[in-house]
């Protein structure tokens, strides 16, 4: 916050908040499958991947352009389970509307969280399908705003100062990052086929630093197996976590800020060779930053020898209350009939993705309701078959001493297991969690003052002045316009918090003025 006062002007520039829009895009993409693939003969599920967007802001629009990755799980014409991966573009634009009181020579920031809200897939051919996908992006601007007022002082002029707080964010994102591993096989799975690779991001800590969100966590690497060559082999899950521990750059941060960090797996390479798996995965991770400033303003402002006419505005800004990582597991059990699966199923594969609702405040926490959607794939045997159900949850943090007006979460469904018994089905899930809360303060400024004629003053040995439970040392001290200083002197009164606290003049029965 930089603050400079010349010639009767105050002024305030603060980063603040210029534009928050949600596009949605519809993507329709059609993918064919190279020659080594399995032709296609039930589609099983499809999963989007969106890696972070690239940001360019010109010519009244913000332009987002990204990629997303697709993994395309179906049964092949011999009945086993295959998986192919796919990859497009996708691209949209926000306006770029300034507001009057916001410049731009320090640039705009731009942060933009995409998600893919729906993901649909249809066999055409035998090696050619078209997926669809439905993706929410929320854009948020922020540039640096001026608050400022417009007024003639002299020695005369009596000013009221107040201080308040308000977020300043920061963003960053990383380059990919490669990790490996490697996975033994014992002698009996030599002949072990890899289906399917997912891996996902749980991101533990994030602490900002100077310039810099250090961050550390794991990729949880999920691999979908079966034996290879053996007849209706049924498949297993083998899960590997891979450490790390990376600096991601985001300009501006200390260590005085809080921070929270996300991340997605992308370019997973699985290779089965010399008795082990090979894994290679790329990371990106995106980063967020938020720190507490203080802001000086004009309240009210008077002349003790001139009239004088004040303007007041109403003036909103964001106030932070949490930027963090957490988690939640997530153990239930549904009956076989709520999920929509028929009784002598097997369990094959889940995996599931998740949303936070608004939050609400009780007893001193805030408590979000979520919802979790799982996809699962079943055996009856014989042949493969999918099917989706819900699941909710709830997430509470201990800070709710004020209800947010503003939310960005970013959920990611972690180590992801299930099991049929009976007429039940179990779910056992990690939630690697991700927010950033703000409240939203308004403030009354001055905006403009203007100085008149001479005051016209009575002339009295003294004015006996007997405030009401309303008054204060300023609202007195302007009524009759003399300085503060002069008034609290000839009263001998006690030093108070401000010249408008409550307080200000506790005990008193009348003043001299």
């Amino acid at each position: 916050m930089n603050r400079y006062e010349k010639e009767g002007l105050m002024a305030t520039r603060m980063q603040a908040p210029m534009g928050d829009r949600t596009v949605t895009t519809e993507l329709s993409e059609e993918f064919s499958l190279p020659d080594y693939q399995p032709e296609m003969k039930r589609l099983l599920r499809v999963r989007a991947t969106v890696l972070p967007a690239d940001q360019y802001i010109g010519a009244g629009n913000a332009e987002c352009t990204g990629r997303i990755d697709y993994s395309i799980l179906y049964t092949g014409n011999d009945g086993e389970m295959y998986c192919a991966s796919q990859s497009g573009e996708y691209q949209f634009s926000s306006p770029l509307e300034i507001p009057s009181d916001f410049e731009t020579s320090e640039g705009i920031v731009c942060n933009v969280e995409t998600v893919p809200e729906q993901t649909t897939g249809r066999v055409i051919a035998p090696r050619k399908l078209a997926v669809k996908c439905k993706l929410r992006s929320r854009v948020r601007l922020y540039g640096t705003r001026v608050l400022s007022e417009t007024m003639e002082c002299d020695q005369h002029t009596e000013r009221l100062c107040g201080e308040s707080e308000y977020a300043t964010v920061y963003f960053g994102k990383s380059d990919v990052l490669q990790l490996t591993d490697e996975i033994l096989l014992d002698d009996r799975d030599t002949n072990v086929r890899v289906i399917s690779a997912d891996g996902q991001v749980f991101v533990s800590e994030a602490n900002a630093g100077s310039g810099a969100v250090h961050c550390k966590g794991e990729i949880c690497l999920k691999l979908l197996c079966c034996r290879d060559g053996e007849e209706r082999s049924m498949p297993y899950v083998t899960v590997r976590r891979i450490p790390f521990s990376e600096s991601v750059t985001a300009e501006g941060t200390e260590v005085n800020c809080e921070a929270c960090a996300h991340g997605v797996c992308s370019d997973l390479q699985i290779t089965v060779e010399d008795g082990k798996i090979l894994c290679e995965v790329g990371m990106q991770i995106s980063v967020k930053a938020m720190r507490r400033e203080r802001m000086a303003y004009t309240r009210d402002v008077y002349s003790t020898e001139r009239m004088c006419e004040n303007a007041y505005r109403n003036v909103e800004f964001p106030s932070m209350i949490k930027c963090g990582n957490g988690n939640l597991s997530l153990n239930t059990t549904l009956a076989l009939e709520e999920a929509g699966i028929r009784q002598g199923l097997e369990l094959v594969d889940l995996c599931g993705s998740a949303v936070l609702g608004a939050p609400e405040q009780e007893k001193g926490k805030l408590r979000f309701g979520g919802r979790c959607r799982f996809h699962a794939v079943l055996s009856d045997g014989e042949e493969l078959s999918a099917q989706e159900f819900e699941v909710p949850f709830r997430y509470e943090i201990e800070d709710g001493r004020m209800l947010p007006t503003d939310c960005e979460t970013v959920v990611d469904v972690i180590a992801c297991r299930g099991k049929i018994d009976g007429e039940r089905i179990g779910v056992d899930a990690e939630l690697a969690i991700a927010m950033s809360l703000c409240g939203k303060d308004e403030l009354k400024l001055l905006s403009e003052a203007s100085f008149g004629e001479e005051l016209k003053r009575e002339d009295a040995v003294y004015t006996v002045c007997y405030p009401d439970r309303k008054d204060t040392l300023w609202s007195v001290a302007k009524r009759y316009r003399c300085s503060v200083s002069q008034l609290s002197e000839r009263n001998h009164l006690a030093s108070a918090p401000a010249a408008d606290a409550a307080d200000s003049l506790a005990g008193v029965r009348f003043l001299l003025v």
